[in-house]
């Protein structure tokens, strides 16, 4: 995060998470033979199970507030979680709770409130909601994100298969324009705009789909890694913060880009000791179905 371009590459990828998610789970919703619900209370349950442990670790690292007003704050009420990263977590509950009711309404209607939600806050005049974990952002449920999880309800109408398919038709020009796209706007706008997310969701897709082509082993290394990604995602910034204070220097780009892997693949060689050893605990601490 000390290096400015660096940090923009990363917010394609939380915009990503929200419209996987919201993809999955329409596709989950359309292939149920029961009355799909308003609210879906079960899963929101579950994430704030999660949600929840993830910021008591927290406080064991960061420390125990003192005061009431300081265990709200660290829950994320009116502020950013504690541990930066759980807002994502904090949003997605509150998505997923009211997925019964987008599923349910009219697709135009969903197109609207989708288009709404990313392009009337990726303005200038919206730059104080934008997605960065130091200012107010994080704050308040970002209607962007919303507009991603709708987004990708939107999409759940194709297969992965489909989806596939019409990345490979449009992959070359991807991985030309989205460049000039970054470039522009990391030098040029105080925040990204709905086109610099949605062409850096196809261009991961376009890379992904590349790789899958002609770097098969590692490709599937990835893919067997797929499991753990919440886990690595809640915990990283703490095993962070832990090298931190063993005395591994802040802002070394040649370090952190050596140890940001090194940390990735430990976490997801705990997620998978843990479930040989107590499988049921990361349904309630990684989400795991």
């Amino acid at each position: 995060m000390h290096y400015f371009p660096m940090a923009c590459m990363t917010r394609a990828g939380v915009f990503f998470f929200f419209m996987a998610a919201g993809y999955f789970l329409a596709r989950k919703y359309a292939a149920a033979s029961s009355p799909v619900p308003w609210l879906n209370w079960k899963k929101a349950a579950l994430i704030l199970c999660a949600y929840v442990f993830w910021i008591f670790v927290s406080m064991v690292v960061f420390g125990f507030p003192s005061t009431l007003a300081g265990w709200v704050a660290n829950m994320g009420i009116g502020r950013v979680p504690l541990g930066g990263v759980l807002w994502f977590l904090r949003d997605l509950m509150v998505f997923v709770l009211i997925s019964g009711i987008l599923f349910r309404i009219p697709k135009g209607c969903l197109a609207v409130l989708c288009m709404a939600s990313l392009i009337l806050f990726s303005t200038e005049y919206s730059d104080s909601l934008w997605f960065y974990h130091r200012d107010m952002a994080c704050n308040v449920i970002h209607p962007r994100g919303l507009g991603a999880f709708a987004l990708g309800m939107l999409l759940s109408r194709y297969s992965l298969k489909e989806l596939k398919d019409m990345v490979g038709k449009v992959w070359v020009y991807v991985l030309i324009v989205f460049p000039a796209v970054f470039a522009w706007e990391v030098y040029n706008r105080v925040h990204e705009s709905a086109l610099f997310f949605c062409m850096g969701v196809l261009w991961m897709a376009s890379c992904s789909l590349l790789a899958t082509r002609y770097l098969p082993r590692i490709s599937s290394f990835c893919a067997r890694l797929g499991p753990s990604i919440f886990f690595v995602y809640a915990a990283h910034i703490l095993m962070y913060q832990f090298l931190i204070w063993l005395g591994l220097p802040e802002g070394n780009y040649w370090i952190w880009g050596l140890a940001v892997p090194a940390v990735f693949l430990t976490l997801s060689g705990v997620y998978f000791l843990l479930g040989r050893i107590c499988p049921g605990v990361l349904r309630y601490i990684a989400l795991k179905s």
